[in-house]
Formats: structure tokens, C-alpha cells, sequence
């Protein structure tokens, strides 16, 4: 019994430091693909050529093609995955291989037939800890019938999802759907349930936060408003309030993002005062489509529209002043690297060129929806500078991931009717094997650069925002900052 107690021991320690070894190596691996010389990441990519070759299992090779593909050896890992594929045809890689182009069947039923063909080669009871990648064909399959009508099959997928944190991503596309439909009584529970998930990890101890609690609450405040809206609309304006009121108390800190659904029950519960309040945070946000029902609350409580130009006044200062505070957080002073790219015409276009200009760079892709809910700010802020010669606004396409990008991405700004300056970012550096995001450090998109007429960059940002006018005040400070001279 000792032996084999002894025995058990040594192999959780040998288990403990094998996975302590490979996040050592997936660290060590990750700087070198990220800015090791051209010499590191060749003599790297040999390594896992070696590995790739050698490795009897499909957590290597995997491990393998991902570092390959990051070293932009692109086909190289393709051939990798496909060989995955062929000597584990029941793994990870063959199964989510084989549900590939899910997405893109046109009808439900195809996509219905796909799936339970999938977890019948793949059964879910036997993907323990990687249950997601299944969560979200669900959620696709029971968003796709709620919108054809189809509930209780709606009903009965939204039920299969298996991963708590993630499952208000099926829920409210679908309870969405229903209220569309005018279904309000089906929708109510489905909204209930994600608000129950956040609220379950938002109470969980600091320890026991991670990142799936993190995600889970994200959305709370969305998934609160939609509820308070419904509630109002119902004439429940004092559960709305308690509703609100109580999620304001849990996630203090998320208390601005809660002002559009408040400001409507407070107004609906005579609260008139505090719904102007409420709108006033979100105009100093950047949010102006409240203007007109703020004069109207401003003039009732004041029995007169007197003064109303100077209140709005004092509240663009403010707007103003918290936008300049915002963009100190952005400030950086470096040489902004060199390039030459091509533009949508086949003309390079280079950094060099531009020199005496402020040049504002947007990272983005075709596939980023937060790039694209950037773009009509985006616009509106070029428009602005449309008669300033010493400003130039490029838009740099990278990270695309259709091998027919030099189609999709023409196609994407003719539909929208984007008067963009497009480069594409897929010049790599013959040094480094690096394209020019890398270079810039872009580590998620969008990310935007303001770079001044003497070719330093000024000012970083990443996200983005859909409000327009926002985004207009925004890139006017930005851009009339990098104007100045730089104060030291």
C-alpha cells in the first residue's frame, strides 16, 4: 500500500511540474513570437518543427501549429492541423473541424442536422471541461428557431447549455426574439436566468473570481435594463426601480451604465429630479440623444426654459474637460515605426510621406464588430478635417482572417460607403517576420494611433464606442493635442 501510495504521489508531482514546464514554455514561446529577433523565431520554428514530427500526442502538435502559425508559418500549421486530424480522428481538432462551416448552412434544419450529427460522433457527456465550444452551436441553433417562430425548440436548446458563466449569451438573443414576437411572458424568465447567472458570480468571494466570473458580469447591466424596461412598459415602474435600484447596490461601481433604464423609472415614478440626473451622466458620457427630454424635464422642474442655453453650456465643459482628463490616460511620446503599404488601388502608401501631418492610424478588421461599430464616428471625425490638409485618417486592415481579403475588405467599404483610406497590413518586416501591428504593439482591435507631424506618436487608444458624437469630440482633442509641440 505505501508503494503504491508513494507511486500515486510521484505522478501527481510529475503531472504538476509536466504542466508547470509547458506554461513555462508557452510564456518563454509567446515573447519570442512576439518580438524575438528574425534569428530567435527561425531557430524557434525549427524547434516545433521538431517537436511537430516527433509528438505522439495531439496536445503537442497542437501546441506545436499554434506557435507555428503565430511565427508566420501559416501554411505549414494548416498541413500540422490536417495531420491532427488524420492520426486522431477523435479528438479535439477532428471534432471541431468537422463543424466547421456551421455557420454558414443557410437553413436551420441543415444546421439542426449538422449538430446532432456532430454530438453523436462527439458526445457532450464525454467533453468534460470543454463543454463551451458546444454552447456555442447551441445558442446558434436556439437564437436561429426563436427568430423562425419555432419556441419550444428554442426552448429546448436554450435548456441543453452547459456552461453557466457563458449561457446568458443564449439566452437573451433568444428572449430578445420573443419580445420581438411580442412574447413578453416567455422572454421574462429566460432574462431572469442571466440575471441570476451574473448576480451568482458577482456575490462569489474575491478568491474565487476569475475570468468566467468576469465575463458572466459584463452583461449584467445590460441584461438588467432590458428587464426594467419591460417592467415599465408594463406599468411596474416600482419593481423597474427595485430591480435597478438593487443592481446599483451590488455593482456600484457600474452605476453610470445603468442611468438609461433608471432615468425612465424615475421619471415614470415622478422621481423627475433624479431622472434628470440620471440623464446628465449620460450626456457627460458622450450620449446627446437625451437633449430633447432633458430640456422638457429642465423646463418643468424649473417652471421656464430660462437659463436652459447655460446649463447645456456648463455640461459640454464638462463633457470636454472629462474627455481631456480620458485622453491623458493615452498619452505616449515615441518614434512611430516606419511603412509602406498598399492601398486599395495597389499605391504604396508610406508613413514617410506623410511627414507634417497629423496622421491618425485605425487597426481594424472585416470580423471585428467593435471596429465597425467605431466606423460611422469614425467618419463623422474625418468629415470634420475633410478641408485640413495637415491631417490624414488611414485605416489599417490586418488580422484578416479569409485568405480572400483582398475581395472581402473593397467589397465591405463599397457596400458601407466608407470614404476610407485603406491599407493593408500584410507586409511583413524581413527582419522580423513581423507585420506592422506588431510593430505598433497592437494587442487587440480596434486600436488607434496619433501620430504628429514629426512622425511621434501622441496618443494610444484600443476599444471603441458606437456614439457618434462622442467619438467626433474625441478625435477633435486628440488630433488638435497632436498638433501642439510636445510638453515635456
Amino acid at each position: 500500500m505505501k508503494k503504491l501510495i508513494t507511486a500515486a504521489l510521484l505522478l501527481a508531482v510529475s503531472a504538476g511540474m509536466a504542466q508547470s514546464n509547458l506554461q513555462e514554455k508557452r510564456l518563454q514561446y509567446a515573447k519570442i513570437a512576439e518580438s524575438g529577433t528574425k534569428a530567435e523565431k527561425e531557430a524557434l520554428a525549427q524547434e516545433l518543427f521538431k517537436l511537430a514530427k516527433s509528438a505522439k500526442d495531439e496536445g503537442d502538435l497542437i501546441f506545436a501549429s499554434n506557435f507555428i502559425y503565430q511565427l508566420g508559418h501559416e501554411n505549414s500549421a494548416d498541413s500540422i492541423r490536417k495531420e491532427v486530424i488524420r492520426k486522431f480522428p477523435k479528438g479535439v481538432t477532428a471534432r471541431d473541424a468537422y463543424v466547421t462551416g456551421f455557420y454558414d448552412l443557410e437553413s436551420t434544419e441543415e444546421k439542426e442536422k449538422r449538430f446532432k450529427s456532430w454530438v453523436k460522433k462527439w458526445p457532450m457527456e464525454k467533453a468534460e471541461g470543454d463543454k463551451l465550444s458546444y454552447d456555442y452551436i447551441i445558442a446558434a441553433l436556439a437564437r436561429a428557431f426563436a427568430q423562425e417562430g419555432e419556441k419550444e425548440k428554442a426552448l429546448s436548446y436554450v435548456e441543453q447549455m452547459n456552461e453557466r458563466f457563458w449561457r446568458a449569451q443564449g439566452y437573451i438573443p433568444v428572449a430578445t426574439s420573443f419580445l420581438q414576437q411580442g412574447d413578453t411572458a416567455a422572454a421574462i424568465p429566460l432574462i431572469q436566468t442571466a440575471i441570476d447567472d451574473a448576480e451568482y458570480y458577482i456575490n462569489l468571494p474575491k478568491e474565487q473570481k476569475d475570468n468566467k466570473a468576469g465575463f458572466a458580469a459584463v452583461g449584467y447591466p445590460g441584461y438588467v435594463g432590458q428587464l426594467a424596461e419591460i417592467y415599465n412598459a408594463q406599468g411596474r415602474q416600482t419593481e423597474a426601480l427595485e430591480l435597478i435600484e438593487r443592481a446599483i447596490a451590488l455593482t456600484p461601481e457600474q452605476a453610470p451604465r445603468f442611468s438609461s433604464s433608471y432615468f425612465k423609472g424615475l421619471e415614470a415614478s415622478g422621481r423627475k429630479l433624479e431622472a434628470l440626473q440620471q440623464l446628465e451622466i449620460l450626456y457627460k458620457q458622450g450620449t446627446f440623444g437625451y437633449k430633447d427630454k432633458m430640456t422638457e424635464l429642465y423646463t418643468e422642474l424649473n417652471g421656464s426654459g430660462q437659463g436652459l442655453a447655460a446649463y447645456f453650456t456648463r455640461l459640454d465643459q464638462d463633457v470636454v474637460k472629462a474627455i481631456c482628463d480620458h485622453i491623458k490616460e493615452m498619452e505616449v511620446y515615441k518614434p512611430a515605426p516606419a511603412f509602406e503599404l498598399l492601398n486599395l488601388k495597389g499605391e504604396k502608401v508610406s508613413l514617410a510621406s506623410l511627414k507634417g501631418k497629423v496622421v491618425v492610424l485605425d487597426f481594424w478588421a472585416t470580423w471585428c464588430q467593435p471596429c465597425i461599430r467605431s466606423f460611422p464616428g469614425m467618419q463623422a471625425a474625418q468629415a470634420m478635417y475633410a478641408e485640413d490638409d495637415a491631417v490624414q485618417f488611414l485605416f489599417i486592415n490586418t488580422w484578416e482572417r479569409d485568405a480572400a481579403y483582398k475581395t472581402n475588405v473593397p467589397a465591405f467599404i463599397e457596400k458601407n460607403g466608407y470614404p476610407f483610406e485603406v491599407l493593408y497590413d500584410d507586409q511583413k518586416d524581413p527582419d522580423t517576420g513581423e507585420v506592422l501591428a506588431a510593430k505598433y504593439g497592437v494587442r487587440g482591435i480596434p486600436a488607434k494611433f496619433i501620430i504628429d507631424k514629426e512622425g511621434n506618436i501622441r496618443y494610444f487608444l484600443t476599444g471603441s464606442t458606437p456614439n457618434v458624437d462622442y467619438i467626433k469630440l474625441e478625435m477633435r482633442e486628440l488630433i488638435e493635442a497632436a498638433k501642439k509641440p510636445y510638453k515635456r
